[in-house]
């Protein structure tokens, strides 16, 4: 994305890639998420329509079912533009899809139906967003005060300066 940015200063160009973009997360997303599609066949199928009806009302459903997404594209873009993202923000938005991915697969594997509840699954959400700020704290605050940096954004380590003579 940073090289559609960096290499395109042409708003429609950007505009262009927004939408080649949404479309190949949707084709992705398409199989993930079929029931919809499905039910959506099996009625265009029900009502017996042309095939060539039916291939322009499945592009009309994927159309709708893109625009939410290209809303979001589009306004990240526009973000991207204004605000460069630094490495840091980019550990920390993994770190944010890690923990959803760790908090869903450990639901899944102890009680998939407490994703069938809007309140049980928004408390998994945010349970993920908690486990994410406490790792957070520990990385950024808890363990510099011990003394203790890992990885690149520990930041220069202060020089010792001796203000003695060697012996």
């Amino acid at each position: 994305m940073r090289n559609v940015l960096n290499a395109s200063q042409s708003t429609p160009g950007l505009i262009g890639a927004t939408v080649v973009m949404a479309a190949g997360v949707s084709l992705i997303e398409f199989s993930c998420t079929a029931g919809f599609p499905v039910l959506w066949t099996n009625l265009l199928t029900a009502q017996k329509v042309t095939p060539a009806a039916f291939v322009l009302l499945l592009g009309l459903y994927m159309l709708i079912y893109q625009l939410d997404e290209l809303g979001l594209f589009a306004v990240a873009v526009v973000t991207l533009k204004a605000n460069r993202i630094e490495e840091k923000h980019g550990r920390v938005l993994k770190l944010i899809g890690g923990m959803l991915m760790l908090a869903l697969a450990i639901v899944m594997l102890v009680n998939p139906a407490l994703m069938n509840n809007l309140s049980s699954s928004l408390l998994i959400f945010a349970i993920a967003l908690g486990a994410t700020l406490i790792v957070l704290f520990v990385h950024r605050w808890l363990l510099p005060r011990l003394g203790v940096h890992i990885g690149s954004e520990a930041g220069p380590r202060p020089a010792h300066h001796g203000g003695g003579r060697h012996r």
